[in-house]
């Protein structure tokens, strides 16, 4: 009996990886059974607030950034060195749905080609 509510309780870990963060949840699952759920959770938490960007919090922050060059109260030059170095702090795994969630900053102007390039090449390395 013991052992099923683990295991139900390693799949609720799975499943809150995979419905929260869009994470495998047969492997999360796993995890959870081989370490524990509660050191596995800390650990997706560490990983996806932490190390990991994602692309809602870079969109927000890069709309932050661009209401205060849009409202004065950072200079271009200040707006162009912050918007690099935000998207130089870019650490994901999920290429592609990043490069999707980003589009309405491109659409608005707030992201130019060359941004466009140098996101690409943190995430998928060399572009040509």
């Amino acid at each position: 009996m013991m052992w099923i509510l683990f295991g139900l309780v390693c799949m609720g870990v799975g499943f809150f990886a995979y419905k929260k963060f869009n994470r495998n949840f047969w492997i999360w699952s796993f995890i959870a059974f081989l370490l524990s759920p509660l050191f596995t959770i800390i650990l997706l938490l560490i990983l996806e607030y932490i190390i990991f960007t994602t692309p809602e919090k870079f969109s927000r922050k890069m709309m932050d950034l661009y209401k205060l060059y849009k409202n004065n109260i950072i200079s271009s030059e200040e707006f162009e060195m912050n918007k690099n170095k935000l998207i130089n702090s870019i650490r994901t795994t999920k290429k592609d749905e990043f490069l999707v969630k980003i589009v309405p900053l491109v659409e608005n102007g707030i992201l130019t080609q060359n941004d466009i390039e140098n996101i690409k090449r943190r995430i998928y390395g060399r572009v040509n």
